[in-house]
């Protein structure tokens, strides 16, 4: 089950960020006259008014007030949003000091072990979710090119050495994969992704091709009809599927990995 407090409260970090900007812009404007601005129309034409409070009288806006007259249309609409959203921000704060859903899972973590045997729990643990996931989904199922010689930092093997480095920055980052599964798309079509990798948190499979060889043009073009072939599957680059590249010339970039691991898979 997704858990979408972190993300709950980066909107509320967002929201403190807003009240901030608008609490500057009404800084800016509250030495303007405590005027307020009323506004009509007539005969398809706009028509503006000042308000004075104190007097409880109107007067039309000239051409020469028509500039001060905006700037108090516009601190009375900051003040109306810098309200919204301090009501916005109290509602969320409040709502988030009592929500875990993670709170469903520890339910059944806490409980005995003896009890634990007699039950099925209703959120599955991520450990044992995480083994089911490995072995419905076994790896170096791709034979063709013979078993990989490049061992990586799990005690796992690979093909190549760029390999070696996504394998070991995923296994830096705890995050469970499959090297080479077998994966059948639409139509029967059978691919070998580089790595299938498991999102934790989302519980959601990801694929992973590294194209190593792109300067190669036969490789670039049996690889993006390969890509082409994932998304006419359903698995959409940029949401299912990461793909990492390099040349001869421009070799894998360690660090641009780490944030795919981050963005995608963590």
């Amino acid at each position: 089950m997704v858990n979408y407090k972190d993300l709950l409260e980066k909107q509320l970090h967002e929201l403190e960020e807003l009240i901030n900007k608008s609490n500057k812009n009404i800084s800016r404007l509250e030495n303007l006259p405590d005027y307020s601005l009323i506004v009509s129309t007539s005969n398809g034409c706009n028509q503006y008014y000042l308000y004075d409070k104190e007097k409880s009288k109107k007067k039309y806006v000239s051409t020469k007030q028509f500039k001060i007259a905006k700037k108090i249309a516009q601190r009375d609409y900051e003040k109306i949003v810098n309200k919204k959203l301090n009501v916005l921000h109290g509602r969320l704060k409040r709502f988030l000091s009592g929500y875990d859903i993670d709170e469903i899972g520890k339910i059944y973590e806490k409980m005995h072990p003896a009890r634990k045997e007699l039950l099925v729990p209703f959120v599955e643990p991520d450990e044992a979710f995480i083994q089911r996931w490995l072995e419905e989904n076994p790896d170096h199922q791709n034979e063709y090119y013979g078993e990989g010689k490049i061992a990586t930092s799990d005690g796992g093997y690979v093909r190549s050495k760029s390999e070696r480095i996504i394998a070991d920055l995923l296994d830096k980052y705890h995050v469970p994969y499959r090297y080479e599964p077998r994966l059948e798309l639409v139509g029967r079509h059978i691919v070998y992704p580089d790595f299938m990798v498991l999102n934790v948190r989302k519980r959601k499979t990801i694929y992973w091709e590294h194209l190593g060889l792109l300067s190669d043009f036969d490789y670039a073009k049996k690889n993006f009809s390969k890509i082409n072939d994932y998304e006419e599957g359903g698995i959409m680059l940029g949401q299912s599927l990461i793909i990492t590249m390099e040349t001869g010339d421009a070799p894998i970039n360690t660090k641009l990995v780490e944030d795919k691991i981050k963005l995608y898979c963590l």
